[in-house]
């Protein structure tokens, strides 16, 4: 994957900025999103770059959530992104069966459910109990706080309120989250 380029695929745009944030882009980030190679106001393209991604998501965490720090921000988006993709027909249909198969078998499939939006991520999961793992990402950057609240909000699906995803440990290219989630129906 190193001489591919990185990219992001339609249905995640779609799941945080027309889904996730509708009515919350402004004119004016509406705007300075297009700079950035994202135009709302035409179809989605078939993909967009790693690095084109990150700006965008960069610039909507800052503008919408300038009085939180960065990491919150940031992850603020990936909870609202999952709010948004349960709105599209893969998050719709993704999200739909986490409840029946439940956290655990939910996490063993992540890196296929992370492909259906991007074309890089690579997973590796630990167990550390019956109701904990770590997951491994090789998210780079900012990203890492992205995917957490992604991650957040998608075992939350799965398995109730009683879920955390905290961040243990970082480098440049890679984040390992430590998830919990309580019994069925905490």
């Amino acid at each position: 994957m190193a001489s591919a380029e990185k990219l992001v695929f339609p249905t995640i745009v779609e799941g945080l900025f027309v889904r996730g944030l509708s009515g919350k882009v402004s004119f004016a980030l509406k705007e300075q999103l297009r700079k950035e190679g994202l135009d709302l106001d035409r179809p989605l393209q078939p993909a967009y770059s790693l690095d084109t991604w990150t700006r965008c998501v960069a610039l909507t965490a800052k503008t919408l959530h300038p009085e939180q720090p960065e990491q919150v921000a940031w992850r603020m988006l990936g909870e609202r992104m999952i709010d948004g993709y349960r709105d599209t027909m893969v998050g719709r249909a993704l999200l739909g069966v986490l409840r029946l198969i439940g956290p655990k078998r939910m996490l063993l499939r992540t890196q296929h459910s992370f492909r259906t939006g991007n074309n890089y991520t690579e997973v590796r999961i630990t167990e550390r109990g019956e109701r904990e793992a770590d997951l491994w990402l090789n998210e780079p950057g900012l990203l890492r706080y992205f995917k957490q609240g992604v991650m957040l909000a998608t075992v939350r699906a799965a398995s109730g309120p009683a879920t955390q995803v905290d961040v243990v440990q970082y480098d440049d290219d890679s984040v390992t989250y430590r998830v919990s989630w309580g019994a069925p129906g905490s």
